[in-house]
């Protein structure tokens, strides 16, 4: 199934193919709200920006993920920016390196981040994200496309849930609960994430709260999992290495199975998935904040959303009519609340260091 074929199947449109062109909506947008005008001409001046971002997860060419972020920011603005990546260094270790410049006095590496809600917080934490009046300047961008108290935008919403090899696992054992992966049969046959995020989320007191996530988390390493990042995790799955993944992106595994035949599925558990957040925000003192902030909103349009599908296999569950959208309809969610994670997320985070160190 191709590109186009597998976004229909998930309810999603054609995707539209970002193309240059008139830049006149973007001008015509400008006359008519000064401020996103103001933006315009300063961001046109800049020229370019710095883009802490991953590669596809398609595995689509990086080079042509950028090239369509710029197409759809001059169609919705008229204006051309170049995006070039840098994603040498992992998300945490980004945000790390952006506080650490600005602490220091010197403009962050990047222009424009792309984190999840978790790594993300200890920029949001020590208040060094420029502070944009996006639903005045963008009338496609509301109230629910915003995290970190209307300082970055959600790009995208991904549903965690455990992933397994079908050729491996019998129908009979997949698992119906969180509860159910913690059975002696899956001892040395599971796969981990070696983020602290899950714990993290898991811990709040809307989830299940600290004592029981960490109960559950001493369990699991009973079992000895392999730990991993998600493509580690998903690749062994494939591989049938380890059969069951503890969690993995619902839709990236959708998108392995339908795109490339991969032998995976997702165990659709009766319990809430957990939510991964991920979202975009241009750090203080960034070279080039007016070119971020509109890149950054460019993808938050419809366009901007076949985009993230396209490349990410993701999209926002705040933007209506997306694969997000309809499946966080369908189910309740854990999600995470930054301000708990702003408040207890270092201590936390070490916690769950130890447990995995032990291993």
């Amino acid at each position: 199934m191709g590109n186009l074929a597998w976004l229909r199947w998930l309810g999603v449109g054609a995707v539209t193919v970002a193309v240059l062109w008139s830049p006149t909506r973007g001008l015509e947008a400008g006359q008519a709200n000064p401020k996103l005008a103001d933006m315009i001409k300063k961001a046109a001046q800049e020229g370019e920006v710095v883009y802490q971002g991953p590669d596809p997860a398609t595995g689509l060419p990086t080079d042509q993920m950028l090239r369509d972020m710029e197409a759809i920011t001059e169609k919705y603005f008229g204006v051309k920016i170049r995006v070039k990546v840098d994603n040498a260094l992992s998300f945490p270790a980004s945000a790390t390196k952006a506080l650490t410049e600005i602490k220091a006095g010197a403009p962050p590496t990047f222009d424009l981040m792309y984190q999840t809600a978790l790594s993300g917080a200890p920029l949001y934490k020590e208040k060094v994200i420029e502070r944009f009046p996006w639903t005045e300047i963008f009338p496609h961008i509301k109230s629910d496309d915003m995290e970190y108290g209307g300082l970055a935008l959600i790009n995208q919403t991904l549903f965690v849930l455990p992933a397994y090899n079908k050729n491996v696992v019998k129908a009979q054992d997949v698992p119906k609960t969180w509860d159910q992966i913690l059975a002696p049969k899956w001892k040395g046959k599971l796969g981990i994430l070696i983020y602290p995020d899950p714990w993290l989320l898991l811990s709040q007191p809307t989830a299940w709260g600290e004592e029981k996530a960490f109960n559950y988390l001493k369990k699991l390493m009973e079992l000895r999992p392999k730990l991993g990042r998600f493509p580690e995790v998903h690749e062994r799955v494939v591989s049938g290495e380890t059969p069951l993944a503890w969690g993995q992106h619902r839709e990236r595994t959708l998108s392995a199975k339908e795109q490339s035949g991969a032998p995976v599925e997702v165990a659709e558990l009766a319990d809430p998935p957990l939510l991964w957040v991920n979202i975009l925000f241009v750090p203080k003192g960034a070279r080039r904040p007016n070119a971020a902030a509109l890149v950054a909103a460019a993808m938050l349009t419809n366009e901007g959303q076949d985009h993230q599908l396209k490349f990410q296999a993701a999209s926002s569950m705040f933007s209506p009519g997306t694969p997000a959208a309809k499946f966080a309809a369908q189910r309740k969610v854990f999600r995470p609340d930054v301000n708990f994670v702003v408040e207890k997320g270092e201590q936390l985070s070490k916690k769950v260091r130890s447990f995995m160190v032990a291993k």
